[in-house]
């Protein structure tokens, strides 16, 4: 894997809805977690629920810089110091702040961040590629910048499903989710590894405007964090925020920081190591089947039950890449009707899930 997408960061923000994580769940003060880092959002965000330790896995070294610098923020700032260092508002000097929290971190993370301060100057809930990508989208689109409006003020469902139906949904929309249902641009432009793994045979271009229009109909856009990303490219002051940023839970986390443990080594490796696994009983593995051909995937499912108690909690996710670990491995009991439920409610729409427990 060395490629230069796995050295860089690559997601900042939440690009996921961690209520559908926190349904499957279900964590109680007795759970360890194992999770995928990303962005460090799903991480955070579990600290809601209070479990009694959170594994956060990335082969990617930036990703887990990016969390443990979001760690020493909660652990360092108030609530307001907070909101301005990641980027939500622009009241104190970043460079202020982060003096005040960069002895929390490690050398490797510190040498990264002192190089790369200019992530934290410009907005560090913004600096991942995906999230650059979507800030260029949205100022591509200022000819649509009407219409993004209309549609945003939405305030009610009613409303904005007759506004999609009649004024969006048009060929400019259309032609927009061809370009980046692209695999050209995905593979050669944005260089997704994942992207390499999308069956050919798989429609990317049907299957996003069916899930956008599941979003468009089902949950109303302006107060989805999801949805402000994608239109805007960050999240305007009606958005509802992400779990881990909202001002209700900052203390929560605050004090429970310290339960997460950052580990930089592939899944696979982690699994590897069943003195770490034999305290996991719930498993968030993401959308990990995207960076994970066949062969991969299969033996990481195979490591996760033999390592697991029975009746070890998972939520893994799909995004382009659909698998079905249960036909190979009849240990996983999939609960296929909260797998439908989380796929109708999950606020970003793009997603289908595989949730249960481990039988064995």
């Amino acid at each position: 894997m060395a490629n230069s997408f796995f050295e860089k960061i690559n997601y900042s923000a939440c690009n996921e809805d961690s209520e559908s994580e926190r349904k499957a769940l279900r964590l109680t003060a007795d759970d360890t977690v194992l999770c995928i880092t990303g962005s460090g959002a799903r991480p955070l965000d579990l600290l809601v629920d209070s479990p009694k330790k959170i594994i956060s896995v990335d082969f990617n070294a930036t990703q887990n810089h990016l969390l443990a610098l979001k760690i020493a923020a909660y652990k360092s700032l108030n609530y307001a110091e907070f909101k301005s260092f990641i980027a939500l508002e622009n009241k104190f000097s970043r460079l202020n702040l982060y003096k005040k929290l960069n002895h929390l971190l490690t050398s490797p993370q510190g040498c990264y961040w002192d190089k790369n301060f200019h992530l934290i100057e410009k907005g560090l809930l913004y600096c991942g590629t995906w999230e650059r990508f979507l800030r260029m989208m949205a100022k591509a689109a200022f000819f649509r910048r009407k219409a993004i409006e209309k549609l945003m003020e939405s305030e009610t469902l009613e409303i904005q499903r007759e506004f999609w139906a009649k004024h969006w949904d048009n060929a400019i929309w259309r032609a927009f989710l061809k370009l980046v249902s692209n695999r050209f641009l995905w593979t050669k432009i944005i260089r997704e590894p994942g992207a390499l793994l999308i069956p050919q045979e798989f429609d990317v271009y049907e299957y996003m405007r069916s899930r956008m229009n599941h979003l468009a109909n089902n949950h109303l856009l302006c107060t989805n964090h999801f949805a402000n990303l994608l239109f805007y490219g960050e999240y305007k002051s009606d958005c509802i925020l992400p779990l881990h940023l909202r001002e209700e839970n900052f203390e929560s986390i605050k004090s429970q920081a310290h339960k997460i443990e950052i580990i930089t080594d592939s899944l696979l490796n982690v699994l590897d190591n069943q003195q770490l696994t034999a305290s996991v009983t719930a498993y968030s593995l993401s959308d990990f089947s995207s960076y994970a051909d066949t062969e991969m995937y299969n033996k990481i499912w195979t490591k996760i039950i033999q390592h697991s108690a029975n009746n070890t909690k998972f939520c893994e996710r799909f995004f382009l890449v659909k698998r079905q670990p249960d036909i190979f491995h009849p240990q996983i009991e999939r609960d296929y009707l909260l797998e439908k439920q989380l796929s109708d409610q999950d606020l970003t729409a793009i997603y289908t899930f595989c949730v249960g427990k481990l039988k064995k």
